[in-house]
């Protein structure tokens, strides 16, 4: 059994003719999703695809997944690369020492994956094998799969862009970043580069970086840095986007396309909120203290934002005797016109999470009806 190589391989390519290229990263097993962007992007043979990693575990289609890139690989104008997941699946079911974390991640994660799928697949759950034993026949059943999963490359220069999942050091040999820079860098926006290629990544959902609930693509070219993982997998309310770079007589233009399926709402009458300061609690500073519980929601402090804000009861929980806030959150009252059309989040007893004119935020479910489906 042999893993993810620890010499990571950088591709090289150079288009001279107008070429349009389309950028997706963070799929997580969320095939449909993928397969709807595509054809909202109208993808094409003769279009350069680039798949920049993490498109294995946190979702309910990892391995058709995984099958649908690979069918897609087999065209000369596609490209896939390795993401931190791709890396840790190949690691957790090649390495000896790290059988004993298959059963601390089943614990860790929810009902999806790769390798819980094939865990049922197989009735480990049922039938378990020794820690060993386990990771064999889960190694052996993804055999193909992670074979595929070990030859794909790390980087992608292609003319003046380079794609990587997560990010370089601060070197002109970005080549010789650590495969953990590559595939797992923690907030590379902030921290930059000092390439003169404009570099595109995933790996963090672009909403950490806002001070607004926004799962959007960031295009900084002065900064030389496009992020675009929309969150799908990880975060309740995502998004997939496609980056569009298109060239045309040398000409460089840039749009992004996004999917996100959410039930279609309509206003049934107007609702006016008092103007607010509006706050956001994002990764990592999720913990809370409650300072007033009402019915509905919470008057909480954030320690480390130090901020006050109203969180819906049902957005909080305790672990290990401390409270936190469940996921992305803001206390945003939205004001919207009568006949107007929200994208419905969820409904919380008497409110609803919607997003309206790209804001996130509450309104009273009871002004709410049934529009469409997205």
């Amino acid at each position: 059994m042999v893993p993810v190589t620890l010499n990571p391989k950088h591709l090289n390519i150079q288009e001279d003719q107008d070429y349009r290229l389309i950028v997706i990263s963070d799929i997580h097993g969320h095939l449909d999703r993928f397969k709807a962007l595509l054809k909202k992007v109208k993808y094409k043979h003769d279009d350069y695809l680039i798949i920049l990693g993490d498109f294995v575990e946190k979702g309910d289609q990892v391995i058709d997944t995984i099958h649908y890139v690979q069918k897609l690989d087999q065209n000369p104008r596609t490209f896939v690369l390795l993401g931190n997941c791709e890396w840790a699946l190949s690691a957790m079911l090649s390495l000896p020492e790290l059988a004993s974390q298959i059963p601390i991640y089943l614990k860790r994660i929810s009902s999806n994956g790769a390798i819980r799928d094939i865990y049922h697949r197989l009735h480990l759950d049922e039938h378990p094998d020794t820690l060993l034993g386990n990771q064999k026949q889960i190694y052996d059943y993804l055999k193909d799969e992670l074979t595929y999963i070990n030859q794909l490359p790390a980087t992608l220069k292609f003319n003046q862009f380079l794609f990587v999942h997560a990010g370089i050091e601060k070197r002109k040999d970005y080549q010789n970043s650590s495969l953990s820079s590559l595939l797992e860098m923690q907030n590379f926006y902030h921290k930059g580069h000092i390439l003169d290629e404009i570099v595109v990544v995933g790996h963090i959902p672009t909403s950490n970086y806002k001070s607004t609930i926004d799962n959007s693509i960031i295009l900084d070219l002065d900064k030389k840095i496009i992020c675009i993982d929309g969150g799908t997998g990880v975060k309740c309310l995502s998004q997939l986007n496609a980056l569009i770079i298109e060239s045309h007589h040398n000409n460089i233009s840039y749009h992004q396309e996004y999917v996100q399926p959410l039930p279609i709402y309509q206003m049934t009458q107007d609702i006016v909120s008092q103007p607010q300061d509006i706050h956001k609690i994002s990764y990592p500073y999720f913990e809370v203290s409650i300072i007033q519980k009402d019915s509905q929601f919470s008057l909480c402090y954030q320690q480390e934002t130090n901020q006050k804000l109203w969180i819906k009861n049902e957005f909080l929980y305790m672990k290990n005797n401390k409270i936190y806030c469940l996921d992305d959150y803001t206390d945003n009252m939205l004001s919207i016109h009568k006949n107007e059309l929200v994208k419905l989040i969820g409904i919380y007893d008497q409110y609803a999470y919607v997003i309206y004119n790209n804001q996130v935020g509450w309104i009273k479910y009871q002004y709410l009806t049934v529009k469409k489906s997205s």
